[in-house]
């Protein structure tokens, strides 16, 4: 796993200044609504995708520039953006802690935002009893890491079980939707042959030989959401 860049932390004294980036509003307001009536939180900046995010980072003042950076990792084009950015966020100066909140808790997702350098992985489901405390450990920068995620990281550390690159999880979770090498060459804006070849990557990885055993595999091994 790559090591995170060291997050500057709130001021002393200073509510921790937060930003929510998730490409659905009613999340975003969800979300700003169980922050707002906290004395040491407050939302800064609010984003639906990357490129917002990143401007925001360079553009807010000092005062209000994020702390912590709450992030939904599939973002419009999917989960490839959502490590893009969280890749992107640890590299500023000073770097933002970053904190994943989102509906989709496989194995893979946990395992590539942590590896991307995220501080923490928690489900949408969490409550503000786990979110709020989340945020304050995450901007102390301490790792915060729901039920799920820390039984998934367990469940590959113990299993040594395939490790997929997010371009091939997306792949792979279009594979199940039953698309052809040609549709999935289209979704993702890449040739047919980087298609073909990001398939035999995983066929390789889950020691299968077609298309069907590669979705059956990789539910048995927790890499693909419930749709």
């Amino acid at each position: 796993m790559r090591e995170a860049a060291l997050s500057r932390g709130a001021a002393p004294g200073r509510p921790v200044a937060v930003m929510v980036v998730d490409d659905h509003p009613a999340i975003r307001l969800g979300v700003r609504a169980m922050l707002s009536g906290q004395a040491d939180l407050r939302v800064v900046a609010e984003a639906a995708g990357e490129e917002t995010a990143l401007r925001l980072m360079a553009e807010l003042p000092d005062e209000d520039r994020p702390d912590v950076v709450l992030l939904d990792m599939h973002l419009g084009t999917g989960l490839f953006q959502g490590i893009d950015l969280i890749r992107s966020l640890v590299a500023l100066e000073p770097a933002p802690a970053v904190l994943v909140l989102s509906a989709y808790g496989t194995d893979q997702d946990v395992f590539a935002a942590i590896d991307a350098g995220a501080t923490g992985f928690l489900g949408k489901e969490t409550a503000a009893e786990g979110l709020l405390p989340g945020v304050r450990a995450a901007a102390r920068g301490e790792s915060v890491l729901g039920p799920g995620a820390v039984n998934g990281l367990l469940r590959r550390m113990r299993g040594g079980g395939p490790v997929l690159s997010p371009r091939e999880v997306e792949v792979l979770h279009l594979l199940a939707d039953g698309l052809s090498n040609r549709q999935i060459s289209t979704e993702l804006f890449i040739s047919e042959a980087t298609a073909k070849s990001h398939l035999t990557n995983i066929y390789t990885k889950l020691g299968v030989e077609s298309r069907g055993a590669a979705v059956a595999a990789a539910r048995r091994e927790g890499l693909l959401r419930a749709r």
